[in-house]
């Protein structure tokens, strides 16, 4: 970087290549007011008056009102499929299924914690 630096000095020299001329500041106030256009006082663009609708006031409760309806809505659907499952033929077999499964995992438990029906029983005993 300093060799180019140093090239530029030998070429050029220090001083500036740009120059401003005498007396240039002197009037450039006056010269640019004189360049700018009349002023004018009746606006030429014009002028519409924000107001906010109705709808941006009440978009949040008709979002909260279409959010409870939907979930209303897929509920009553949801509890609707599970009844018709529950009526069909198969519903004596699942209710059977359940009984049993729920029968099985009070066995496990119970050889979980090896306990015998002498030991249920004096556990039922001292819980009353």
């Amino acid at each position: 970087m300093e060799r180019e630096e140093k090239f530029i000095e030998d070429k050029f020299g220090r001083r500036s290549p740009f120059k401003v001329p005498e007396g240039y500041f002197d009037d450039f106030a006056s010269q640019l007011m004189q360049r700018l256009p009349d002023r004018v006082d009746t606006p030429t663009t014009k002028v519409v008056p924000m107001r906010s609708s109705s709808w941006h006031r009440t978009r949040p409760i008709a979002i909260a009102a279409a959010s409870i309806c939907a979930a209303i809505f897929s509920l009553g659907v949801f509890m609707h499929n599970d009844k018709d499952r529950m009526t069909g033929p198969t519903a004596a077999a699942t209710h059977g299924s359940v009984s049993s499964t729920s029968y099985s995992a009070v066995d496990a438990m119970a050889d979980y914690a090896m306990l015998d029906t002498e030991d249920m029983y004096a556990y039922l005993e001292d819980t009353k």
